[in-house]
């Protein structure tokens, strides 16, 4: 009974996915998310939502990252020190540099690394914001900034 009841789950799943697909995203951003909780919800983790002073700072660090390519400002400051006057009990960041604005390849490429996809899948977070941004060099600067209250 208890195969027949996963088998259930993972095709209601599966049908989850295919309907929620990334073409149903409004923009790039938004993809990300979604193949973020995609991993989250395979990894039985609860999805994360779209947060505006996340999606700043990350406007901020995807900046930054073309200049300095961190966990850290290009000031020396902390990198938590984007989102200085909120309180967040928990506090994340991944960055990537690509040659495409592609948000399935990201998204895999922070999965495939140890770290990342600890951020990523770190059942504390519960929102998120995330920027791709063109570098000066004609690359693709991604910040991922995750927390929770």
């Amino acid at each position: 009974m208890k195969t027949w009841q996963r088998m259930v789950s993972l095709l209601v799943f599966a049908v989850v996915v295919m309907v929620a697909t990334p073409a149903m995203a409004a923009n790039l951003e938004n993809s990300v998310l979604h193949f973020v909780n995609v991993e989250r919800m395979a990894a039985g983790v609860q999805p994360l939502t779209m947060d505006e002073t996340l999606a700043a700072a990350s406007d901020i660090r995807a900046e930054e990252a073309g200049v300095h390519f961190a966990h850290q400002r290009p000031d020396g400051r902390e990198v938590q020190s984007v989102v200085a006057d909120e309180s967040y009990s928990w506090f994340g960041e991944n960055l990537a540099v690509s040659t495409a604005e592609d948000a399935a390849e990201i998204v895999q490429a922070w999965m495939n690394s140890p770290t990342h996809r600890a951020n990523i899948l770190n059942r504390h977070y519960t929102k998120m914001g995330v920027t791709c941004a063109k570098g000066a060099d004609g690359r693709y600067y991604w910040a991922q900034e995750m927390a929770c209250d």
